[in-house]
């Protein structure tokens, strides 16, 4: 074969899957940085630094002109240490994300606030598998470390093993070990969803850890494929790292020292090393697993009135906004309609009614007759400081996602109920009143009369009136 002078379709292929796989992996990773996730935050970083080691790699060694090629000293360095450890890194974030859906259906040590105690050790797993252990991986690379690196066209930078029985043990049996506990968590999983697939949705909702239904069969799922991949992937590099490196030879520190500073530089004729198109898979699986549900849908949405263009990519939201509905033809759409409509109404009147508060009480107090009274002092709400654009800006993932739809049935709904922000201060006295009520009902004045001692001649009328908020719901 000749080599390939110019880039190949494979190289190419790469390069725009990755960077794409980059994109749609975003909003995956804001959703699980949002509810706090540290497993799958981990795994989709894993992925997103491999993507990224793709796009750079095709850039700088995209042809088989070894000749003219770097020698990636530094770059490739770092590289082949991030691979070996991303190899031990992502069975290991798959375990803590089974062993977390495990515990969900635990009932036996189910609990409604987790102690200190199961707290500090879920973190300690969490970081000992997805960071820890990966660096311990990392540096040990050095005790069975063949030469420097391999250079591969379209794939870069390819980490070196020394042919012996270390290189089996330390370096290729780790991965598979990993992948058979993450195996056994899976199906304690699938155990578990089988023995209470009755009181499955009632689990869920006992479990008080954060995660409905939906988003625990979609994590499950997305965990369970990258596991059946990753088996047979890390089994097969096993078999051929046996099958190559045979016969083996002693192991002498001595012997393969000499060889560390040696780089080798392969052409592949237009191949691309069949491990880098894992992370382009993986990043289209993340999109179509949590880029697609109703949460990344709310987050869009969210984005798109941050920015200001909700109402341009959101029919929905600005004719709701309006107060004007698409009508429908049929009349069993236009009753199912309505009567949709109604129950949002009622929903969105509950919630205002439980966040404001149920009643405003105002109390005056007049003083007649005396001199040097206390008067009435409002101050009206004072400006916060402005923020700094990009602390504002970045704010928005600290935010919860709300539909904006529910915003405008909200606004369409419930106008102009705003929590007063004026202070009144006033003064009290002790004594008999009299009250009598209004004619509508809706308010109560009592007026107090009473003769102050000390003062002569001066009577004081206190008014009291109390305004009660009636919830209102039309129909």
């Amino acid at each position: 074969m000749s080599p390939q002078l110019t880039p190949s379709a494979q190289t190419v292929a790469l390069q725009a899957l990755s960077f794409l796989a980059i994109l749609i992996s975003l909003p995956p990773l804001v959703l699980h940085w949002k509810n706090r996730n540290f497993p799958c935050i981990s795994l989709i970083c894993w992925f997103l630094v491999l993507n990224i080691f793709n796009i750079v790699n095709a850039f700088i060694w995209p042809t088989d002109d070894i000749t003219n090629w770097w020698d990636g000293k530094g770059l490739c360095d770092v590289e082949v240490k991030i691979f070996l450890g991303s190899y031990v890194g992502v069975p290991g974030a798959l375990i803590c994300i089974f062993r977390s859906l495990a515990f969900v259906l635990d009932t036996r040590r189910a609990a409604l606030v987790p102690s200190k105690h199961q707290r500090w050790r879920n973190r300690a797993m969490e970081l000992s598998f997805c960071v820890v252990i990966p660096i311990i991986a990392s540096v040990t690379h050095i005790i069975y470390q063949g030469n420097r690196y391999f250079i591969y066209a379209g794939s870069g930078c390819i980490y070196s093993l020394d042919q012996s029985w270390v290189s089996l043990v330390l370096g290729y049996m780790w991965p598979l070990v990993v992948c058979f506990i993450a195996s056994y968590y899976c199906g304690l999983v699938i155990y578990r969803l089988h023995h209470y697939r009755s009181q499955f949705n009632e689990i869920i909702r006992a479990a008080n850890s954060g995660i409905n239904k939906s988003r625990f069969l979609r994590l499950f799922c997305l965990s369970l494929i990258m596991l059946l991949a990753l088996i047979p992937l890390q089994t097969y590099m096993v078999y051929k790292v046996i099958q190559t490196s045979l016969p083996w030879h002693s192991y002498s520190w001595s012997l393969i020292h000499p060889m560390r500073s040696q780089i080798v530089k392969v052409p592949t004729y237009g191949k691309i090393y069949f491990d880098r198109w894992v992370p382009a898979a993986s990043g289209f699986m993340f999109f179509i697993f949590f880029g697609c549900g109703r949460d990344a849908h709310r987050m869009y949405l969210s984005l798109l009135s941050h920015v200001g263009l909700d109402g341009y990519f959101n029919p929905i939201l600005s004719t709701s906004s309006s107060g004007s509905f698409p009508r429908k033809t049929s009349k069993s759409g236009s009753q199912a309609q309505l009567l949709s409509l109604e129950a949002q109404d009622q929903r969105a009147n509950n919630d205002l009614y439980r966040t404001h508060t149920a009643s405003t009480a105002l109390t005056t107090d007049i003083e007649k007759n005396r001199t040097g009274t206390t008067a009435t002092s409002t101050q009206g709400p004072t400006r916060p400081p402005k923020a700094h654009w990009l602390r504002r800006h970045l704010t928005w993932t600290s935010r919860p996602f709300t539909s904006p739809r529910r915003q405008a049935i909200r606004s369409r709904s419930t106008p102009n109920l705003a929590v007063p922000t004026n202070t009144v201060c006033t003064s009290a006295w002790a004594g008999t009143s009299q009250s009598r009520e209004s004619l509508d009902g809706d308010s109560e004045l009592e007026l107090d009369v009473h003769p102050m001692s000390g003062h002569r001649g001066t009577d004081f009328i206190r008014v009291k009136q109390v305004i009660r908020q009636e919830r209102e719901v039309q129909v």
